[in-house]
């Protein structure tokens, strides 16, 4: 990572860590369990905002995204992301491309009150010259579909930086950790032939469990509205 003359490195360590948790909500709209059919695709654009719990009534951390997802075989979809760093004074320092991929491995049927578990690999580069990092993470997707409008979700995440594309042994001394929780509401009955507008929101926390003092200790809250695309026959 580079030195930066506008922001101290405990900002840049914070944002980063922002930006961690900012894609694993998908892009501040809730990421599911539940994978997409193939053929099937999936936009939204959500908003997130973060503070430190150290320094709870500064100004906070502001991301906004936009997003696409594909289905691509049966229980396992991918998606694209570009987030904007749209925070007071950053100057957009914290501008970020995402890829992912999703597999689903539990209830594939998508039965109704059974716990759905999905994981994947998602990588990220921060793109600004003040910044130039990668990211690695792995997702771990817990979801309960309540019935065929609400859908209960908690996620884990263990992600790593570096300054190179491929993780080394030093991005291991610190991993970073993301929990949340969110809820995705369907804002009308689904119907698999027409678009369906939904609502995600999301609270969660950013650590480094090891303890390390990188000013990473982060609360968080996101929302933000996706559109599902009818199920090619």
């Amino acid at each position: 990572m580079k030195n930066s003359e506008s922001l101290k490195w405990i900002d840049l360590v914070y944002i980063i860590g922002v930006c961690i948790f900012f894609f694993s909500c998908i892009g501040t709209t809730l990421q599911v369990s539940k994978t997409l059919k193939p053929g099937q695709v999936e936009a939204s654009a959500g908003y997130m905002q973060a503070r430190s719990f150290d320094e709870f009534s500064e100004t906070p951390v502001q991301l906004f995204g936009i997003n696409g997802r594909v289905g691509i075989i049966n229980n396992l979809d991918a998606g694209i992301e570009h987030t904007f760093d749209i925070s007071e004074g950053n100057e957009g320092a914290f501008k970020t491309i995402w890829g992912d991929a999703k597999w689903q491995l539990t209830n594939k049927n998508n039965e109704f009150n059974k716990l759905t578990f999905s994981t994947g690999l998602l990588k990220g580069y921060a793109y600004d010259e003040e910044a130039e990092i990668h990211f690695t993470s792995l997702p771990l997707y817990f979801s309960l579909p309540v019935n065929d409008r609400l859908t209960p979700t908690f996620m884990y995440r263990y992600g790593l930086l570096n300054d190179d594309f491929f993780p080394n042994s030093d991005s291991f001394d610190n991993p970073r950790h993301t929990f949340s929780l969110g809820l995705e509401y369907c804002l009308k009955k689904p119907d698999p032939q027409k678009w369906t507008p939904k609502l995600g929101i999301g609270i969660g926390t950013m650590n480094s469990l090891t303890g390390d003092p990188d000013g990473d200790n982060l609360f968080l809250i996101s929302f933000g509205f996706k559109f599902t695309s009818p199920i090619k026959k």
